[in-house]
């Protein structure tokens, strides 16, 4: 993965550490960002804002509520059925997710060392 060599290498954006520790893509990450931007979205809006597919944003939507940075609400229709509306978590709340992982990854790191055996 290109986004684990960056961040070994100390060059890491934050978006590639988000892409690396949730396994996220771009396209993924541009949902989230106009999540953030605008609010509350459904998937048959943001397809073609987004110019693709609506089983594609709808994918890409339930991986961000997978990576835990989105959440989906299910809404009623009156006249019968339902429809979902997504929101993004706060950049702020990514920000203290992703220092979490990073300090849960580094222990593992440091776990993985200290059991190493040279001989």
């Amino acid at each position: 993965m290109v986004e684990t060599q960056k961040i070994i290498s100390g060059q890491a954006t934050c978006r590639d550490i988000v892409k690396c520790m949730y396994g996220l893509s771009d396209f993924e990450l541009a949902i989230y960002k106009r999540l953030v931007k605008h609010g509350r979205q459904r998937a048959d809006d943001l397809a073609p804002l987004m110019k693709k597919d609506r089983s594609t944003v709808y994918r890409a939507l339930q991986r961000l509520v997978g990576a835990g940075m989105a959440f989906r609400e299910t809404r009623s229709i009156d006249r019968g059925g339902y429809y979902h509306v997504y929101t993004a978590i706060g950049p702020e709340q990514l920000r203290d997710k992703l220092r979490g992982c990073a300090d849960d990854w580094f222990d593992n790191i440091k776990a993985a060392i200290d059991d190493f055996d040279l001989v």
